[in-house]
């Protein structure tokens, strides 16, 4: 039962943290100012608007942490398999729960 309550912190973390980047009001500005530096239909602005996108990216770290200090038995036993494997669950987990948001 740990090792469920564990991953399900990691995930709301990550995302929270996704959210933060992407949708909250007091990150809106320091978005809105890197957005409007870059060129026109850059794929930075574009992962800074995309929920789905940026949380793989938060999601990777997220991910290694998890994996570095965890004292869960692993699957695999591999860094190189476990991390990205966790980091994709946990990025497709934070796209659904954003599906279950309003829209804002």
């Amino acid at each position: 039962m740990t090792g469920l309550i564990e991953i399900a912190v990691v995930l709301l973390v990550v995302a929270r943290v996704t959210r933060l980047i992407v949708a909250d009001e007091i990150t809106r500005p320091l978005r809105e100012a890197i957005v409007r530096r870059l060129p026109e239909g850059s794929p930075l602005a574009y992962l800074l608007m995309c929920r789905w996108c940026l949380s793989v990216w938060v999601a990777v770290p997220a991910a290694a942490g998890w994996w570095h200090l965890s004292y869960l038995p692993r699957w695999s036993g591999y860094w190189w398999v476990d991390v990205p494997t966790m980091a994709l669950a946990l990025s497709y987990a934070t796209g659904l729960l954003v599906r279950a948001e309003p829209e804002a």
